[in-house]
């Protein structure tokens, strides 16, 4: 897989490498099947004992879009001709069959159609090839006897440096047409081919895509767009991206605090006196304060007489009569004390 850009000349050399390479290699070993090129846009090279019948891309228009786009034929003339083709004969041969189109004639138109892929192919991003071995019977009918790989890589390689040349580098595939300005041109002579281009460039068409709606090969119609653009009849606009990443989305911010109410204003005037901490004037002086009172011994405020000593309970107020026995010994605390009973030094 190449890393250069897709379109730039270290590209197209080693995209050229890596196809010749695989093309030479089924052509020394004569190999019948289909080489599948991976790429964008790729495509797919049918081979008969080595020789290349058929190359599909899309690319680039068929022989069959070439044929029916053009008007040369309908689309119900090709089908029958391709049914016809399962039967052995060419689809030349049984259009010719019909007398619209000769077997020579179309031999050149796909040649021409073979060509075209080569050339879309090796102008676009090659990734890899991979063989897929098939019987010839499912190959499709294609040129007769087949043609060599190295003359359809050396045609391609000539018109990748004719369309390099040119003043205006556009690309079949990924470049978008539109036309420059009013339609000026409509009332100039121009070719046909050009009357067609400027028809189908909207700004969302390739040269590639307007090959394939007006049948015509897409290397014919990249080199006319290249020369109109140099003219200024038309202009390439960039592709848009093929997966568009959608926008970052914020965190929302806090919504802003609301301002406070202002407070009301005060009515104009004079401002009110602070309070003083003096006594006011007008307020005699109460003069010191008076004595306390002093009472004698044995006198109760208001001249009462005192109670003599503390008041006494009085005798069976607990519940209790027995009076006590002066003689009785009192017992203390060191009676608790005492062991009760014979001590250790009372003899039996």
């Amino acid at each position: 897989m190449t890393s250069a850009p897709s379109g730039s000349v270290p590209a197209r050399n080693a995209a050229h490498g890596l196809l010749g390479r695989a093309l030479s290699r089924c052509r020394d070993e004569r190999a019948t099947g289909v080489l599948h090129v991976q790429g964008s846009p790729g495509g797919a090279f049918h081979l008969l004992d080595g020789a290349v019948v058929a190359v599909e891309s899309p690319g680039a228009p068929g022989v069959g879009t070439l044929l029916v786009r053009s008007g040369r034929i309908d689309a119900d003339e090709w089908n029958a001709a391709h049914d016809a083709a399962g039967t052995g004969l060419l689809p030349g041969a049984a259009i010719a069959a019909g007398g619209r189109l000769g077997t020579a004639e179309f031999q050149v138109l796909h040649m021409m159609a073979v060509q075209d892929a080569v050339f879309a192919v090796l102008a676009g991003r090659l990734d890899n090839c991979a063989f897929d071995p098939a019987a010839p019977a499912a190959l499709p009918p294609g040129l007769a006897p087949g043609v060599e790989p190295e003359e359809l890589l050396v045609e391609a390689g000539r018109r990748l440096a004719a369309l390099a040349s040119l003043p205006r580098r556009v690309s079949p595939d990924r470049d978008r047409v539109t036309a420059v300005g009013p339609p000026a041109w409509a009332d100039e002579p121009l070719a046909p081919v050009r009357r067609e281009i400027l028809g189908c460039a909207n700004g969302r068409r390739s040269p590639r895509d307007i090959a394939f709606l007006i049948g015509r090969g897409v290397y014919t119609i990249t080199v006319e767009v290249a020369r109109m653009c140099a003219e200024g009849l038309v202009e390439t606009v960039p592709a848009p991206p093929a997966h568009p990443l959608p926008p970052p989305v914020a965190d929302p911010a806090p919504p802003p605090p609301e301002p406070l109410a202002p407070a009301p204003a005060e009515p104009a005037g004079p401002a009110a006196p602070r309070p003083s901490l003096a006594p006011p004037e007008d307020v005699a002086d109460p003069g010191p304060y008076p004595p306390l009172p002093q009472w004698g011994p044995g006198e109760a405020p208001g001249g009462a007489p005192a109670a003599e000593g503390l008041p006494r309970r009085e005798p069976g107020a607990s519940g209790i009569r027995e009076a006590l026995d002066a003689s009785r010994p009192q017992s203390g605390w060191k009676g608790f004390l005492r062991p009760r009973g014979r001590s250790r030094t009372d003899s039996p």
